[in-house]
């Protein structure tokens, strides 16, 4: 378990972010923002921060219900996201390896766990912004869940098996 999926985590968002980024296997890419994509990389990569997932496939699906559920945004923002380039080609990649049906089955297999998302979402102080304030990221990642209300899904509530890729 990485330091940041600590509920009671006393990192800065900033901090719980480099424990994200050094927690990434040598052969797996890390997309850095640039004048094309403003920020949109880094808020990404913060919203594993604060709901306490990390960067498999399968926890980026759950990832997925945190931010459409429990998340602030827009539109046009998380569309921008979906059209960067380095996005589009990880996409395309997921797409040979694991295909229609493996992502059929990690929607399947996740789906009590997506429910649970949904579920917290409703109870939550108020909305993550998916654009966040620069402000957020010297603030400690347990101050801000508490100020917008997450309760991250602990190790126990995270049981599944990893699927497993084509061959």
């Amino acid at each position: 378990m990485l330091e940041y999926q600590k509920h009671d985590c006393d990192l800065t968002l900033q901090e719980g972010l480099d424990c994200y980024y050094s927690s990434f296997p040598e052969t797996t890419e890390v997309f850095e923002d640039n004048n094309d994509s403003g920020t949109l990389l880094r808020d990404h990569d913060c919203t594993h921060v604060i709901f306490g997932l990390d960067i498999s496939i399968e926890q980026e699906s759950i990832l997925d219900s945190w931010v459409v559920w429990g998340s602030k945004w827009k539109l046009k923002y998380i569309l921008g996201y979906q059209n960067l380039p380095q996005i589009k080609q990880l996409y395309k990649d997921l797409y040979k390896e694991f295909g229609i049906l493996g992502f059929l089955k990690i929607f399947w297999k996740l789906g009590a766990i997506k429910r649970r998302v949904i579920f917290r979402s409703f109870k939550m102080k108020k909305k993550w912004p998916f654009k966040m304030p620069e402000e957020y990221l010297s603030m400690k990642i347990s101050d801000l869940r508490e100020q917008h209300g997450i309760k991250i899904l602990l190790p126990e509530e995270m049981q599944y098996k990893p699927i497993e890729r084509q061959k």
